[in-house]
């Protein structure tokens, strides 16, 4: 099962709601993604977003458009 579903019934059991930071993977560094994902977890998010950067991200927002331009430009892709 996936733990998504448990974080938000366990955190309405305790009239909690989730903290869930976005992270662009790749910004402002590769190697900084994972190093930034267990800040925030340490943090005290509740699950965190991990975008993928695209060659053309028209469907988002300005902000996740300019998180997206370092990680272009340093090749962050699947693999």
């Amino acid at each position: 099962m996936s733990r998504i579903p448990d974080t938000f019934k366990k955190l309405q059991a305790q009239g909690k709601k989730a903290l869930i930071p976005f992270v662009t993977a790749g910004d402002p560094i590769p190697a900084m993604t994972v190093p930034i994902m267990h800040a925030l977890a340490g943090a005290g998010a509740d699950i965190i977003e991990l975008g993928v950067p695209f060659s053309d991200p028209m469907a988002d927002g300005p902000t996740i458009q300019r998180s997206s331009e370092p990680s272009a430009h340093s090749s962050t892709a699947w693999d």
